[in-house]
């Protein structure tokens, strides 16, 4: 529970610094679809870096990229693969333990447009659902200080 009290006392700062709604959440948006490249251990470097070029947050990104942790990271797989053989082969992932498999189109594939499929929607979302936070505190707050 502390953790997210950290992280509420976090954001409530950057907003106290003057950022708007819109450059917290789309940091968060950008550091969520970060965290969803199947390549871990680049997230760090691809966050720094989308950051940089779109003059946002570095610190935002960063921390919405922990979305991906060693935890959750082996289930965020398992379920972009999922979704991404579903598209492209049409049917679930067939978990088999042979040398005659092709890990490239058996299981990359399928990674990469899962991570692809997924990672947009959610980042949306986490948009949209942070803005939305953001400015309803920032209301109820302007109407506690007039």
């Amino acid at each position: 529970m502390k953790y997210f009290q950290k992280l509420k006392a976090l954001i409530k700062n950057f907003t106290r610094k003057g950022m708007t709604p819109h450059e917290i959440s789309i940091g968060f948006a950008a550091g969520i679809l970060v965290a969803f490249v199947p390549v871990f251990g680049t997230h760090t470097i691809i966050a720094l870096s989308i950051s940089a070029i779109f003059r946002l947050n570095p610190i935002i990104v960063l921390l919405a990229t922990q979305v991906s942790n060693p935890v959750t990271y082996p289930f965020q797989l398992f379920i972009c693969a999922e979704i991404g053989n579903i598209i492209l082969k049409g049917y679930l992932l067939e978990i088999t333990f042979s040398k005659d498999i092709n890990l490239l189109s058996h299981y990359l594939w399928p990674i990469v447009t899962g991570s692809i499929i997924l990672g947009i929607p959610v980042s949306s979302l986490s948009y949209f659902l942070l803005k939305w936070i953001l400015n309803k505190r920032q209301k109820k707050e302007r109407k506690l200080a007039g």
